[in-house]
């Protein structure tokens, strides 16, 4: 026997040892599972906020609009390169051009007048000597074979020359007498050498030409000269200046020189480039002297921003683990959180292009507030808008505007309860949003155009917000099973599937969960509970009872009691099942988790009370030959207010139907008993209710109840009244006759007492 219980310990402790290693180890895991999601969180908005920082090779160009206020990010003195190139350019430019007359020529260009003269005058002359031996009587035929000797010999002096002038017009000269073949000769000599004096240059020869032209046409007394002059004067005139390279280089470089450079002072913030104007290429210099233009990437602002963001995220870790160990110990909604503030951000990178007061951190923090709750949501819009400042430059106009209408957004759905309500939020922040970016404007002296320009983005800003936040909520509802108050009140409505089959099939039952959520809600709303989720887990929390709802007194009514026929084991299995097929029911038809939990935990593990002791009187008290376990709901215990509250409330309403007369002070000591017994019995040491709460709880009970249990004054039956009412009539006639009879008797009465008076006066 020692042996035995030896052993029996030594396994009890094997097992606790076996116990705490799966408990370590699924710590170890959910640790390393939030480190994961805080590293991905960082990397993320630290990547999205630094992308500002990385270097960009060409920012802006010439001729570009600005999109944005451009500072110095420096103080520098520096050199304007393109406004001392300009004057530099002007000095140049202010140096004309150095050209030499070449005289040589001038004398070339004569030399070879002279030589076409000379040759064309000695053709002439074999020309003319051999016409004196021709015979006058020539015919045509031998006329052109003359023609086109001519053209040969005007050929030969062309080429003996290296000239290009035309074979007629040295023909022509072949045919001219001498006086006026001298003077052709004296006439296009003396123009070349007085225009080439006055300088040709090699680009105004064609106007040099045209001079000569004219020249000759005014000394010629001939036009038929004037035309033979002008044809050899044009080939033979050539340039006669000439640019000297190297003294124009000369005098220009010394121009250069004298020019002293222009030197600028950018100072630290300076507004280098507005947002709006047109860059130029004095902006352009700028830029890149001050290293903009070309960037080098710059690691310390890169290290700057991690360090902002991993103490901005670290504050929301402590704050959650200290304040919110609920949202802290579930992965799901920790990933919904960095999922939403990843989104924000990314979204508020976007539109930061078109304006800083468009960035929509009220959407965060209205789905945060929806989701998670407004505590968690106000830290979370205060932490975004100041990371968000990185996007935007560090305005301070632009993170007082986001904060503000984010603060604002969440005490607009403080209460909501519909969709709609997000619209009413989303006036709100517009409001808002004018009210502050209109103060803001009047502090720093702004236009009235700018400040009605940015109160515009303002009122956007509030339709964006209520656009993504009734666009994503949905989706988050879904994926991350987030039970949001507008869930819960489309869950209320009893045209649901479940609620309706539950209306049908088991009315007793629906009555009894409309009972315990009236209960349920208002208690939880003393302790400041979700009293909306109360409520509508009491609606769901019996729905197991579907499948057999006769084998419940509450759907018996008259029927003869199943149970009556049954073990006592097997009735208490058939009433422990309700539990597992409302959770079955529930999943079939995608109720939230948080409805789930109610459901499998509005028992906790509780005694089922009376088939127990039936079983105990069936098998003579013995307790060792009745199974407990047996006898008892699987759980687990009540892990949220929420559901606790229901397991009381439950337990209350069915407890109530036994007392005969339900005065205030027995449903007082009723409520005292059903709580002390559940303490007793520790189904609420795994929630987080209080004695105080517990206290809270009772008080709502009992006030609640004694108003659905007091006391009415009895009305009687209808026959009743209607034979008052024909009594009451018999009675009023009977009374008008004895009036009728009363008034003529008083009259006779009169009468005779007229008589007697009459009769004594005489």
């Amino acid at each position: 026997m020692k042996l035995y219980e030896k052993w029996k310990k030594w396994k009890s402790k094997d097992k606790i040892i076996d116990k705490n290693t799966q408990k370590n180890k699924w710590m170890q895991r959910l640790f390393l599972q939030k480190i994961i999601i805080f590293l991905v969180t960082l990397i993320i908005v630290v990547l999205v906020l630094s992308i500002n920082f990385f270097p960009d090779k060409i920012l802006l160009k010439e001729g570009q609009i600005c999109s944005k206020d451009i500072l110095s990010p420096r103080t520098v003195e520096f050199i304007d390169l393109e406004a001392t190139q300009n004057l530099k350019e002007k000095a140049a430019k202010s140096i004309k051009e150095v050209y030499d007359l070449n005289l040589a020529n001038i004398e070339n260009v004569e030399k070879e007048i002279d030589s076409l003269f000379l040759k064309i005058k000695e053709y002439k002359e074999k020309i003319d000597e051999s016409s004196k031996d021709t015979n006058a009587n020539i015919t045509e035929n031998d006329k052109r074979l003359t023609d086109d000797e001519l053209n040969e010999m005007a050929n030969e002096i062309n080429e003996s020359l290296g000239l290009n002038i035309s074979g007629q017009v040295i023909i022509n000269c072949f045919r001219l007498d001498d006086l006026s073949f001298d003077k052709i000769n004296r006439d296009i000599k003396n123009s070349v050498r007085r225009i080439m004096e006055q300088g040709v240059k090699v680009d105004d020869l064609e106007n040099a030409k045209k001079q000569l032209i004219r020249e000759i046409s005014e000394i010629s007394i001939d036009h038929y000269d004037a035309l033979i002059a002008s044809e050899i004067g044009i080939v033979l005139i050539q340039p006669s200046l000439f640019l000297n390279k190297e003294d124009t280089e000369k005098r220009r470089q010394e121009a250069i020189s004298s020019v002293k450079e222009i030197k600028r002072i950018i100072q630290k913030g300076q507004i280098i480039i507005r947002k709006g104007e047109v860059v130029t290429s004095e902006d352009i210099a700028i830029l890149n002297a001050l290293g903009l233009q070309n960037p080098k990437f710059n690691y310390s602002n890169i290290i700057g921003i991690t360090l902002i963001t991993t103490t901005c995220l670290l504050l929301g870790v402590l704050y959650l683990n200290y304040f919110h160990s609920d949202v802290y110990k579930d992965m799901s909604k920790l990933i919904l959180l960095s999922i939403i503030c990843i989104f924000v951000i990314l979204v508020a990178k976007m539109i930061s292009q078109i304006s800083g007061y468009l960035m929509p951190i009220a959407s965060a923090s209205m789905l945060i507030a929806i989701a998670l709750g407004p505590k968690i949501a106000i830290l979370v819009t205060v932490i975004l808008s100041f990371l968000i400042s990185f996007i935007i430059g560090g305005e301070i106009n632009y993170i007082l505007v986001a904060m503000i209408g984010g603060i604002v957004s969440i005490y607009a759905i403080r209460t909501a309860t519909q969709r709609s309500s997000l619209t009413r939020a989303g006036l709100m922040i517009a409001g808002v949003n004018i009210i502050t970016i209109s103060a803001l404007g009047l502090i720093n002296n702004e236009g009235y155009y700018l400040i009605l320009k940015d109160s515009l983005w303002g009122i956007l800003n509030g339709f964006l917000v209520v656009v993504l936040t009734i666009g994503i909520l949905p989706f988050l509802e879904s994926f991350f099973d987030i039970t949001t108050s507008f869930k819960l009140m489309e869950l209320s409505n009893p045209n649901q599937p479940l609620l309706k089959k539950l209306i049908l099939d088991a009315p007793g039952t629906y009555h009894h969960s409309i009972v315990v959520g009236n209960l349920s809600e208002t208690a939880t709303e003393e302790i400041e509970g979700n009293g909306l989720l109360a409520r509508v887990g009491s609606l769901y929390h019996d729905i197991g009872k579907i499948k057999r709802p006769y084998f419940f007194t509450e759907n018996q009514e008259a029927y003869k009691n199943i149970h009556d026929d049954l073990e006592p084991s097997l009735s208490a299995l058939m009433i422990a099942s309700h539990v597992k097929e409302g959770v079955e029911l529930a999943k079939k038809n995608k109720l939230p988790k948080d409805i789930i939990d109610i459901i499998t935990q509005h028992h906790g593990t509780g005694l089922i009370t009376y088939f127990f002791h039936r079983a105990l009187k069936e098998n003579g008290s013995s307790v060792d030959e009745v199974a407990e376990e047996n006898y008892r709901y699987s759980g687990p215990k009540p892990q949220t207010k929420e559901a606790g509250i229901i397991l009381l409330a439950d337990s209350l309403e069915a407890a109530t139907r036994t007392l005969t007369n339900p005065t205030p002070s027995r449903i007082k000591s009723l409520v005292k008993e059903i709580i002390q017994k559940n303490l007793e019995n520790g189904q609420l040491e795994e929630c987080d209710l209080t004695l105080k709460d517990l206290d809270k709880i009772g008080d709502s009970f009992s006030r609640i109840l004694t108003g659905m249990f007091h006391s009415r004054v009895e009305y009687p039956d209808e026959d009743l009244i209607k034979k008052l009412k024909e009594k009451k009539k018999k009675n009023g006639n009977s009374n008008k006759k004895s009036a009728e009879n009363n008034k003529s008797k008083s009259a006779e009465d009169k009468g005779n007492n007229q008589k007697g008076s009459t009769t004594t006066k005489s």
